[in-house]
């Protein structure tokens, strides 16, 4: 019985992130790039089979306290309030990865956690969740020296079952995301006050 109970005090025992993911070292609380943090904006065209090519846009928040919220949209969200077709709710850490092939060298990344997608009906006006233990995914990542723009590569799993570190793809595509920068409505932060002395 006691060994029974070491046993599954060893099985629950959270493992760093580190053990958890062969090749990726984290980041430590004073390493964390803090200007990552905030909302980034990117737009891309797609196409569905015989269809031309439409636009579209996804927005990343990195929330300071490490969640982050990864949302598409078939409108411009920054010209008019739009509601995102899919949302994927995660946990973000900034790290290093080292690549097996040696002479790829080792990389800034940026390792996502997935807990929950939400998708959106704009037919029937209803949501769809999907929660689950999703796997961990990782993004190469550049910071512009304005911090302006964050350069991301596609999103790729670098794990096999078995703890089997894989080679960062290089068919992985980058895409560059602006920085959005919420600026204070001169209506909003109005007071009725200042609006009947103006007049």
């Amino acid at each position: 019985m006691t060994r029974l109970i070491a046993l599954l005090a060893i099985a629950l025992t959270p493992w760093p992130l580190w053990a958890q993911d062969p090749g990726f070292s984290p980041a430590t609380p004073a390493q964390q790039p803090a200007q990552l943090a905030g909302r980034w904006i990117n737009a891309f065209y797609f196409a569905q089979p015989d269809q031309l090519p439409r636009p579209f846009w996804q927005v990343i928040k990195l929330d300071a306290d490490g969640r982050a919220q990864h949302s598409y949209f078939s409108r411009d969200p920054v010209a008019e309030p739009s509601t995102p077709y899919t949302s994927i709710l995660s946990t973000w850490q900034a790290g290093l990865f080292v690549d097996p092939e040696v002479a790829k060298g080792t990389f800034a990344v940026i390792r996502l956690q997935p807990n929950e997608q939400i998708n959106y009906d704009a037919l029937l006006n209803s949501f769809q969740y999907i929660r689950g233990n999703f796997g961990p995914q990782f993004r190469r990542y550049t910071l512009s020296s304005d911090g302006a723009q964050l350069t991301l590569s596609e999103l790729v799993v670098l794990e096999v079952p078995g703890d089997i570190v894989i080679s960062f793809p290089s068919a992985a595509r980058d895409m560059v995301f602006s920085r959005l920068v919420d600026r204070p409505s001169a209506v909003e932060f109005a007071r009725w006050g200042q609006i009947k002395r103006g007049r």
